[in-house]
C-alpha cells in the first residue's frame, strides 16, 4: 500500500525536523500511541510526548533501517540518535537533567492505518535499560521489603 509508505516517511520526516504539528496530523484525533514510557491518546498527548523528547534531545534524529508493510500495518526498524542536553521526564514524574551524553538506541515501531488514511495506532519498542544507561541516569533496583 503506497499510502502507508508515504505516511510513515512523512511521520519520520516530521520527527526528524521536530515538527510537532505535522507529526500529530499523521494520526487520527483519537489515535493511541504506546511506548515503553507509557500510553498517550489523541493529538494533544501524542504531541506532548514528542515535545518532551525534542526538549531532552534537541538534536534528535531517527534513522530508518528496515521497513515492512502488510495490509494496513507498517513495521519499521530504526535507530534513535540524540544528545541528552535537556530535562528528560521519566514515567512517574522524575526529571533527569541533561547529561550531555550521546544516546544511540535501536528500536522498532508498528503503525496501523485508520479508515481516514492516517495512523489510528502506533507502538514503539526499545530497550529502556540501554536508553537510560546511555543518558547517564543511574537505575538502581530496589529490594522488596
Amino acid at each position: 500500500m503506497a499510502e502507508i509508505a508515504v505516511l510513515i516517511e512523512t511521520l519520520a520526516d516530521a520527527i526528524n525536523h521536530h515538527d510537532e504539528e505535522r507529526l500529530v496530523r499523521c494520526f487520527t484525533p483519537r489515535a493511541v500511541f504506546v511506548t515503553p514510557a507509557g500510553v498517550t491518546e489523541g493529538h494533544e498527548q501524542i504531541g506532548w510526548y514528542f515535545r518532551q523528547l525534542f526538549i531532552a534531545f534537541p538534536d534528535l534524529r531517527n534513522e530508518s533501517t528496515a521497513q515492512a508493510v502488510l495490509d494496513d500495518t507498517v513495521v519499521v526498524e530504526w535507530t534513535f540518535n540524540g544528545t541528552h542536553t535537556g530535562p528528560l521526564l521519566l514515567p512517574g514524574g522524575t526529571e533527569v537533567m541533561g547529561t550531555g551524553r550521546r544516546v544511540v538506541v535501536p528500536a522498532a515501531s508498528a503503525y496501523t492505518m485508520g479508515d481516514d488514511g492516517v495512523f489510528a495506532s502506533g507502538r514503539v519498542y526499545y530497550d529502556q535499560l540501554t536508553f537510560y544507561r546511555q543518558t547517564g541516569y543511574d537505575l538502581r533496583l530496589r529490594r522488596p521489603g
